[in-house]
């Protein structure tokens, strides 16, 4: 399986440490990002790529994010071959090659997206017992973080169950009609408020999430997908927001 990891050209230092990192992937190809200081809004709001009012929620940073993450939605569409995604913090296990290949052979034949690994600040729902009972999972981000080396070498047997919703895409892989149902579906990238009740029971025990970057976004059209989690995750971050290239924060 080819990763595509995006990379912003001036992240020499993130490009090195995700190289050394994940050395033992056979087949990764470095997509360059695109820079969102250097985006024209006003012509995105044109094109349909996000709406005129985007900076309202989205730094400068998570629209140039969004846009990598377009760009290689298109890249399934007109392969019409499956795309793997990666961010450049992104820590890979070692039986990555192996067991994606296995979970896709799992899938249904008109599955839309497997999400490899998510942030573990917050929680996440999926599908435990399909149309029986779903699951609100929470982690442990900073006990993760230290063991991210022994993470890598764990021997991992995972599988594919039904995603409602998920902070963080550190990896996903996106089939050509997956990547049309994303960009039917979240096109233009826009401010929004959504609405998660099953949140309410864990922290920060909200109903309601503003969406900052298309990660967020993703999670409007989740349940309506044929989308898929992988248990246990086959991928990390450390989600370290102070080394961000993306932000967190809109700029005032």
């Amino acid at each position: 399986m080819r990763v595509h990891f995006i990379n912003l050209d001036r992240s020499k230092d993130r490009l090195a440490e995700f190289t050394r990192t994940n050395s033992h992937l056979s087949e990764l190809s470095r997509f360059s990002a695109v820079d969102g200081h250097s985006l024209d809004i006003p012509s995105l709001a044109q094109s349909g790529a996000v709406s005129t009012d985007i900076l309202d929620n989205y730094t400068r940073g998570s629209v140039g994010d969004a846009m990598s993450n377009l760009a290689l939605w298109d890249m399934a569409i007109n392969t019409g071959q499956d795309v793997t995604i990666c961010e450049d913090d992104a820590i890979v296990n070692r039986g990555f090659e192996r067991g994606t290949e296995e979970v896709i052979r799992t899938l249904p034949p008109n599955w839309d997206l497997v999400l490899w690994g998510w942030n573990f600040d917050l929680f996440m729902i999926f599908e435990m017992l399909p149309g029986v009972s779903g699951c609100l999972a929470q982690f442990e981000q900073d006990r993760m973080r230290l063991a991210a080396d022994a993470f890598q070498d764990l021997a991992l047997t995972p599988r594919a169950l039904k995603l409602i919703w998920a902070f963080g895409s550190p990896c996903y892989t996106v089939s050509p009609k997956g990547a049309r149902a994303l960009k039917n579906g979240l096109l233009p990238f826009r401010p929004m408020m959504l609405s998660c009740p099953e949140g309410i029971r864990a922290p920060p025990r909200m109903p309601y999430y503003r969406v900052l970057g298309h990660d967020g976004a993703l999670n409007s059209i989740y349940r309506h997908l044929d989308a898929h989690v992988c248990i246990p995750p086959l991928v990390i971050t450390k989600n370290d927001h102070a080394a961000s290239t993306i932000q967190l924060n809109p700029p005032r």
